[in-house]
């Protein structure tokens, strides 16, 4: 059965909603899920842990949620342990300017943000052939407490850098995966791998005495923040700061947004017109006069039309020379000159006589047509 354009339009939009639908679903599933070292995560890859061991310990740990993006005051130490968002210039000049005045920065992992964070440090994540388990101490500045035995950080890169004013506290053949260096009055610590600072890592021999040593490394005491923003989480209040942020955050806005969507696909596909449609310039000029003279006679040229021409020149001259005298165009040629003549002396009844004759002629050239017309004109003038 064939279907109607309103069923196949009908379908269409069905189709379109289920996959929106689909498409929405997996986006919410997804932002359920918290990223990997995530603060709040009790994933493997989650840092929940390393929150509540600090915690425990008697440090300040800290996660909360920022409208823009600051250092928390009081913060002595910043984590930022696998980011998922990259960091802006601006962003950088704020950490930057608070590693000068003291704070000390830890930057751990092997993923793009985290590889555009090093580089920003001048620090070149590459990548091992196989995975590196254990690593042993390389210095013996981790001895708060001390490192008695190889950290199991699974390291699957090392860096690369022309720096020379480093420690590295933890190495492979082919380079540093930990390093340390000053900046200003703080600390900069940057690991190509940040499995020892999550729930599955602080498992594993070694990783808590590495973990206590770097933040141990502090420059001045303080809050120690894990730096959920750059892993995407932002506050209820900066999520709505605007219109365009409601729009797409809130699920009131979204559902505007995909109503709207679905309006404008019904009269996509409906074909109608979204507004009155707006002429052309050249359809609104009117043509001249003279360009449809031109235009009827080219037709008549094309088409042969010579004797119909010739017919009308012959029978609008009778009509025009007669009107006053109600003389009858239908009247044979030689009768309607003689009445003529005897109505208008002035009338030449053998000039109009030979004027008729040859506005009857069958075979006539263009040359001569438009001299007969000329003449015809003059007649007709002169009534």
């Amino acid at each position: 059965m064939k279907l109607s354009r309103d069923s196949r339009l009908a379908i269409g939009l069905f189709v379109v909603l289920a996959i929106l639908t689909v498409l929405a679903a997996i986006g919410q599933t997804q932002q359920e899920v918290p990223p990997a070292l995530a603060s709040s995560s009790t994933a493997p890859d989650g840092a929940r842990a390393l929150w509540l061991w600090l915690d425990e310990l008697g440090y300040q740990p800290d996660d909360q949620a920022l409208e823009i993006f600051r250092v928390p005051n009081e913060t002595g130490l910043m984590l930022m342990l696998e980011p998922v968002v990259g960091v802006t210039p601006g962003e950088w000049e704020l950490i930057d300017q608070w590693i000068e005045d003291g704070g000390t920065l830890v930057v751990a992992g092997d993923g793009v943000a985290a590889a555009f964070a090093a580089r920003h440090y001048d620090f070149t994540l590459a990548y091992l052939s196989a995975e590196a388990t254990a690593l042993a101490a390389q210095a013996p500045l981790l001895n708060s407490p001390p490192l008695t035995a190889p950290a199991t950080v699974r390291a699957f890169a090392y860096f690369e850098t022309e720096r020379s004013d480093f420690a590295t506290l933890l190495a492979v053949e082919g380079g540093p995966v930990v390093v340390s260096f000053e900046k200003g009055a703080g600390r900069v610590i940057v690991s190509a791998t940040a499995y020892p600072f999550s729930n599955a890592g602080l498992k594993e021999p070694g990783n808590p005495a590495l973990a206590l040593n770097l933040i141990s490394a502090a420059r001045r005491s303080g809050a120690i923040w894990f730096d959920e923003w750059h892993h995407g989480l932002r506050s209820t209040r900066a999520d709505l700061a605007g219109p365009t942020d409601w729009l797409f955050a809130a699920p009131a806005g979204r559902s505007l947004l995909f109503v709207a969507v679905v309006i404008f696909l019904a009269l996509l596909f409906s074909g109608r017109r979204f507004g009155r449609p707006v002429p052309l310039a050249k359809d609104i000029t009117r043509r001249a006069p003279l360009e449809y003279i031109t235009a009827i006679a080219n037709l008549n040229r094309r088409a042969g039309h010579r004797r119909a021409v010739l017919r009308q020149y012959h029978h609008s001259l009778k009509r025009a020379l007669g009107h006053r005298y109600r003389l009858p165009p239908a009247l044979p040629d030689p009768e309607y000159a003689a009445r003529l003549a005897s109505y208008d002396p002035a009338c030449n009844e053998k000039a109009l006589l030979d004027l008729l004759a040859r506005l009857s002629r069958r075979n006539v050239s263009e040359n001569e047509m438009i001299q007969l017309a000329a003449e015809v004109a003059g007649w007709v003038k002169d009534t």
